[in-house]
């Protein structure tokens, strides 16, 4: 896996004066390529056919508890249904603030939906920003609008067990990455944990895939994932 891989598949970022849908498609490129470059790491770790994947089958829709739902990165079966999924969103332009909300109440009602038909599936979501989102800071406002991205959605992560609030996600994790401003620039990204004391606890891409099994094993201690176990195809 490699997430820097992605951001490089989404190309030069467009300037901020670029038509509304030449962003709009840049940050859809961007998605699908995060999205399949985590089902591929998952892949790798015992996930087998975990969607989607480069070249074959793409997101995938269930029935929720509210109506259909599209999920970015999905792992299920047959016999349980949806067992795993990840939500990507991202806010790749300026004002990094405007849709902060927005962004906050779609991941709300996407957690709602699913665990409302599915209580024991794992829901995650990973939110990516551009590394200029966390260079906002002022005199007035001291904490950058990455970090309080990170505070709101700390408020949203963690949930339990299969009784804790339908709203919260088993896992929330923030990405800051460094677009390309033009072809052969240098790019990164940093992975955190969504917390809502506004500390940014990185992790590397190897802890963040182990982290999302180890959640997805502790729900599922009668189908463990990375060991003998596996989960019946």
């Amino acid at each position: 896996m490699s997430l820097l891989d992605a951001v490089r598949w989404g190309g030069v970022i467009p300037d901020i004066t670029a038509p509304q849908a030449t962003k709009k498609r840049y940050s859809e490129v961007l998605s699908k390529a995060l999205a399949e470059e985590l089902a591929e790491a998952l892949r790798s770790i015992g996930f087998r056919g975990v969607r989607p994947s480069r070249g074959g089958p793409g997101d995938k829709e269930f029935q929720g508890g509210l109506g259909p739902m599209r999920v970015d990165i999905s792992f299920s079966d047959e016999r349980h249904g949806l067992l795993l999924a990840i939500s990507v969103k991202t806010i790749c332009f300026r004002p990094y603030g405007k849709n902060l909300k927005n962004r906050f109440g779609d991941l709300c009602t996407e957690a709602i939906t699913l665990h409302m038909r599915f209580p024991y599936s794992v829901v995650c979501a990973i939110f990516a920003m551009p590394g200029e989102a966390h260079l906002d800071a002022t005199a007035l406002r001291r904490m950058s609008t990455f970090q309080r991205a990170s505070m709101l959605l700390g408020t949203i992560t963690g949930r339990a067990d299969h009784a804790s609030a339908g709203e919260r996600f088993e896992d929330v994790m923030m990405l800051l990455f460094q677009p390309l401003r033009r072809a052969g620039d240098e790019s990164w990204i940093r992975l955190y944990a969504a917390d809502r004391s506004g500390e940014l606890r990185e992790l590397t891409e190897d802890e963040y895939i182990r982290r999302v099994r180890d959640i997805y094993n502790a729900r599922n201690p009668h189908a463990q994932i990375g060991t003998d176990a596996l989960l019946e195809e």
